[in-house]
């Protein structure tokens, strides 16, 4: 985008450096009527602060900052029926929008503020998307589709941030397609947070410097194997924690009512006026505990598959 709009009536662009990034500080610190506010301002360099790792490395030569805010990650139905509030805190990202793209960068922490950045990063150009819009209330999502087919959706965290997310996007594309530069063909392309190169899906190695990522084939047999393992192994300890009981009582149910099946194990004595199990009881009972054994699993699985696919360095 060789000649940026105004964003704002109000406000004329005004260029300014924050740590070596060039930023629209018009743009950058004023909420969605133009309007510049202190607290804004802290937020915005607080996030590039946060970033300072990687951000000054991402960016292109010429590059600029336009706006920076909190999201999640794009969720699956499963996802939003089984993670609940979770998702706020797992799933967070950042969100930097500048002349050229849009930079996704995972976070861990406790919330919006108490955040840092997670060795995670993506990127996609506007001109690889074929519509890209802000909509929703209360909560404002933003919806970006890609030339490819491929849709993303992103909730945005706040009325505030998600209603000037879409002036500036409204702004940049009133017509609410991505027109910058020639397309590419890609999406959003995830980047080794050593080298910035662009990562090949399904290949946990970056082919730039070498460094590796936890991959998928360690993924399964941990997750399925050890009580909690999936979890662990992509960072998500609180949850991990969480699955330990249920996995442990499940995995020995099953298998204390497979050798009573087989008779390899006396049935448990029956309380007074309760018939004793059969072999045949013990034998459900056990495909059973197999079965929800499995589900329970299957799903972290797919939790944890998806982050897995994002790149999560090894150390």
């Amino acid at each position: 985008m060789a000649t940026l709009p105004p964003i704002h009536p109000n406000q004329a662009p005004r260029m300014t450096t924050i740590g070596g990034i060039t930023v629209r500080e018009d743009v950058l610190f004023s909420d969605a009527k133009g309007n510049e506010k202190p607290a804004l301002r802290k937020a915005a360099e607080t996030a590039i602060e946060k970033l300072k790792q990687v951000l000054p490395r991402v960016l292109e030569p010429g590059e600029t900052v336009l706006y920076i805010t909190a999201g999640v990650a794009p969720l699956s139905v499963l996802e939003q029926l089984t993670l609940g509030w979770y998702a706020l805190q797992l799933k967070g990202v950042t969100l930097v929008v500048t002349d050229r793209r849009l930079l996704r960068f995972r976070r861990k922490g406790k919330g919006w503020r108490d955040w840092e950045w997670n060795r995670g990063v993506q990127a996609a150009r506007w001109s690889d998307m074929a519509e890209i819009k802000v909509k929703g209330w209360p909560t404002r999502v933003l919806t970006v589709k890609y030339r490819s087919g491929k849709k993303e959706m992103y909730r945005i965290a706040g009325m505030g941030p998600g209603k000037k997310l879409g002036v500036v996007i409204q702004a940049l594309f009133p017509q609410g397609m991505g027109t910058a530069g020639a397309p590419t063909g890609q999406g959003m392309v995830s980047l080794c947070p050593e080298c910035l190169k662009p990562l090949t899906p399904d290949l946990y190695q970056c082919a730039g410097c070498g460094m590796t990522f936890k991959n998928e084939k360690t993924l399964l047999w941990r997750n399925f194997l050890i009580p909690g393992g999936g979890y662990f192994y992509t960072g998500w300890n609180g949850l991990g924690i969480l699955q330990i009981l249920p996995d442990v009582a499940l995995g020995v149910a099953a298998v204390t009512l497979g050798l009573v099946a087989m008779h390899f194990m006396p049935p448990p004595t029956p309380e007074p006026g309760q018939q004793a199990m059969t072999a045949a009881d013990a034998g459900i009972s056990a495909i059973i505990a197999v079965f929800l054994y499995g589900l329970e699993n299957l799903v972290s699985w797919v939790h944890t598959r998806k982050l897995v696919r994002e790149f999560i360095p090894e150390n």
